[in-house]
């Protein structure tokens, strides 16, 4: 099926600055489809006997309609081209007219061609353009007229002559204002995209901010999650130091194969110290550069930081995997998405006299990696399920919440992981879904 807005605009795309081109095109190619169609048939009556009007100038209508079509064809070919084409196609128009003016004396209309062709002219190629068009139309009349006869009265060329003059100075009138017109579009499309910029820069600024107050208000949940976990191996560290100090004041015997027992448990209790740094050590990677992972490994490493808080709500928390392959994406802004997730999972489960379970499950299909985390808390209250993903929105302002977690975790997974994060009730919890598509 034809598409007419497609032959009208020769196939092109338009910028917000060539919208005046865009005009201009649509009525050149309306202009030169009517063109080769009416020549055409005038050509055509002719050789049927139905409106004789000469070989010579029934060739010189095919000669029209064949070379406007030949216009059109070259303007979708390029639209940078259009000004030479409007050239081409008024000088065109010019000679066919002036062949309608010498070989069709019996015609007493074929003056008004030109006054269409100074019109078009204006319309199309401009205000110098129109006025040099109209300079040759008058010319062409008053030199046919000086060679050939005509059939045309002195007062009909005086006429004529002075029609095309009132024509000029009036549409130049109207061709001023469309120009002026032009210009103040483009004037306001620039003022326009320049405010468009600036609230864009705006928008980035104040989600950077948002970004940054994030992360310290979750640097406070995290370090008092490192206290939690270091709580207990450094009580044991105290514990067997204080009884070796204890040994060594009463001048008690330690056995070598005891103390060197003790020590060990100290150095496993030291290393549990260190490996929980390195587990949130990912956490401020402010390298935003996406590489190959394994996303499996990934979700227990944001488990394996929450697990103080997973104990200590007394939720059990299970992780179904099927991945298939590993995945491309930003690791450390996936855990940060990942943890405040579950950890607002917890929180709510927290509040609940049940048996309190999470599952997270992940999986892939041809085009994406999904992870799904469910809880069985009763889910989000339906009044306010559309508004858990809006910046400083939060159900935990009494407990210090900022509204920010769900916010920018909506933003890393759509503009910085070109995914989806979604959520939905069932009849026992929420169900979170994230989605970002396989990378080659």
């Amino acid at each position: 099926m034809l598409n007419l807005q497609n032959i009208l605009e020769s196939g092109h795309t338009y910028s917000d600055h060539e919208q005046p081109l865009k005009f201009k095109v649509r009525l050149i190619n309306t202009v030169m489809m009517i063109i080769v169609f009416t020549s055409t048939i005038f050509a055509l009556l002719h050789y049927l006997h139905v409106a004789p009007i000469g070989d010579f100038h029934a060739n010189a209508n095919f000669l029209f309609a064949f070379s406007n079509l030949l216009f059109i064809l070259w303007l979708r070919a390029s639209k940078n081209s259009y000004d030479l084409i409007v050239l081409l196609m008024i000088f065109s128009a010019l000679a066919t007219f002036t062949s309608a003016l010498i070989t069709i004396p019996n015609d007493e209309f074929r003056i008004m061609w030109f006054y269409i062709t100074v019109f078009l002219a204006f319309f199309t190629g401009g205000i110098l353009f129109g006025y040099s068009t109209a300079a040759a139309s008058i010319v062409i009349i008053l030199v046919s007229n000086a060679l050939f006869d005509l059939n045309l009265s002195g007062l009909a060329i005086t006429t004529a002559v002075t029609g095309l003059f009132i024509l000029t100075i009036t549409v130049k009138v109207y061709t001023k204002k469309m120009i002026d017109l032009e210009q103040s579009f483009i004037s306001i499309n620039d003022s326009l995209q320049s405010k468009v910029n600036s609230a864009v820069e705006e928008v980035r600024k104040k989600d950077e901010l948002m970004l940054q107050q994030t992360k310290l208000a979750q640097m406070g949940e995290m370090i008092a999650m490192i206290a939690h976990q270091w709580r207990q191996p450094l009580s044991s560290i105290s514990a067997i130091s204080t009884k070796i100090q204890l040994s060594l004041a009463l001048d008690e015997e330690i056995k070598k194969e005891s103390l060197t027992q003790e020590l060990g448990t100290i150095d496993k209790r030291i290393t549990l110290l260190s490996n929980t740094i390195d587990d949130f050590r990912n956490f401020y990677n402010t390298n935003h550069e996406k590489k190959e992972f394994d996303l499996s490994h990934t979700i227990h490493q944001a488990i394996e930081v929450l697990t103080p808080a997973i104990e200590n709500a007394e939720v059990t928390l299970e992780f179904k995997n099927s991945l298939t392959s590993r995945v491309t994406s930003l690791e450390s802004e996936l855990i940060q998405v990942l943890m405040n997730i579950i950890k607002n999972a917890i929180d709510i489960l927290n509040e609940q006299d049940i048996e309190r379970k999470i599952t997270v499950t992940a999986y892939q299909d041809s085009e994406h990696t999904y992870i799904v985390i469910k809880d069985n808390a009763g889910g989000v209250a339906e009044k306010i399920i559309d508004k858990i993903f809006n910046p400083y929105f939060s159900t935990k302002k009494e407990k210090h919440g900022m509204g920010l977690g769900l916010y920018m975790s909506k933003l890393i997974i759509q503009e910085h992981c070109d995914g989806q994060l979604d959520v939905h009730n069932t009849d026992k919890g929420a169900v979170f879904t994230i989605s970002f598509p396989l990378e080659n």
